[in-house]
Formats: structure tokens, C-alpha cells, sequence
């Protein structure tokens, strides 16, 4: 398996039904077989999904447009664990100021060449700056989507179950949370990745 040097530009893609669904380019801040810190800069041209309309969409169906737009917050740290099942991500204000924890629910992360393939699970997790609370976020939208029928009942409560068992990971100070990512810094030297790569529209 290659490993990717600090401060190179990789993509985070969502893949929905063999199709690229979105496109995030990200920094590398540390790369390992366990774990990845992938940072996501202020400003960074993404790719989102709309409708032809210029709808963003939320949750996915069979036809979608791109439509680029920067991110708009503070820096962003995603800690990826390919084949747990979730993301931890560090939210910072524009000032750099620790904020929050998100923790994505997903189908598993997988490494490709250029960089990581995945598909959001729509339910997340709100956590503390000081993670002393939590909360559950869009479970609407998830009872959308089982309505739907992209989910069944049982893929509910088991996505309920992984978030359960991510938030005791990362309130139980379980590795990697165990450090101090509250204080991290992005290298200054990085800069924001304006180009994608060659074949990003292949999966």
C-alpha cells in the first residue's frame, strides 16, 4: 500500500451507484495504515451535487448536476479510519479557534489512487468543543430516505448503533482521539488545491 507524503492533494469523492457524487480535495497532514489527518482548507473549490435547477441535494437520486462551490467555514480536519465505518472531523472558526466535533456515519472509506471513495450515510453526530455533549444530526433526512427505500429498517438502526459506538470512542479518549487534535495547526507552507487530478470522473 502507498502511503502519501504530508502536504499532498488527494480527493475525498462520494461515490453513489458507480457514479461520482461529489468531490472534496483535501491536504494530507499525515498518512498511515490505521489512520489518515486530511485537512480541508478554507475556500477549497468542492464539487456538490444540485439539481439542473441549482438545488443542492441532500439526499441522493438518480440524476444530479455538479456545481462548484469553495467551503465557506473555518479549516476542517477529517481523522479517517478506512473500514470503521465513520469519520471523526475537527471543526475550526475563521479564526482558528476550536469549535466542534462532527462525526460522519458512512460506508466504509477506501483508498484509490486518488485518494479516498465513500458515500455519506446522511446521520451524523454533533459533539462538544470540550465533548461533554452530543447530540444526533438530520435523523430526518434519514427517515426521508428510508421512506424512500435507500435505506431498510435494520440499515437504521444499525447506522444508530455505529454512531453509538463512534461516540464512545471518541469520548472515551480511544486512539486516535487520544491526542491533542483541539490545538492542531495547519502547515502555512500548504496551499489550497485548485486542480483536480486526471481520471477524478472514473470509479
Amino acid at each position: 500500500m502507498k502511503l502519501w507524503e504530508p502536504g499532498r492533494a488527494i480527493i475525498l469523492r462520494e461515490v453513489w451507484r458507480n457514479k461520482v457524487y461529489s468531490i472534496m480535495p483535501v491536504i494530507v497532514a499525515h498518512d498511515s495504515s490505521s489512520w489518515s489527518e486530511l485537512y480541508l482548507a478554507p475556500q477549497t473549490p468542492c464539487l456538490i451535487p444540485h439539481t439542473r435547477e441549482g438545488v443542492m441535494i441532500r439526499i441522493p437520486t438518480d440524476e444530479w448536476v455538479f456545481d462548484s462551490v469553495e467551503w465557506a467555514g473555518g479549516g476542517v480536519l477529517y481523522l479517517v479510519q478506512p473500514g470503521s465505518g465513520y469519520t471523526a472531523i475537527a471543526y475550526w472558526d475563521d479564526d482558528h479557534v476550536f469549535d466542534h466535533w462532527k462525526i460522519n456515519l458512512e460506508e466504509p472509506m477506501r483508498r484509490t489512487p486518488l485518494g479516498f471513495d465513500y458515500m455519506d450515510q446522511l446521520l451524523d453526530i454533533l459533539v462538544s468543543a470540550d465533548r461533554s455533549t452530543w447530540r444526533w444530526k438530520d435523523e430526518d433526512e434519514v427517515r426521508q430516505a428510508q421512506a424512500r427505500g435507500i435505506f431498510t429498517a435494520e440499515q437504521v438502526s444499525e447506522l444508530y448503533q455505529r454512531g453509538e459506538h463512534a461516540v464512545q470512542s471518541i469520548l472515551g479518549n480511544e486512539p486516535p482521539f487520544n491526542e491533542d487534535w483541539e490545538n492542531w495547526m495547519p502547515d502555512q507552507a500548504w496551499r489550497i488545491p485548485t486542480d483536480l487530478p486526471q481520471g477524478w470522473e472514473r470509479v
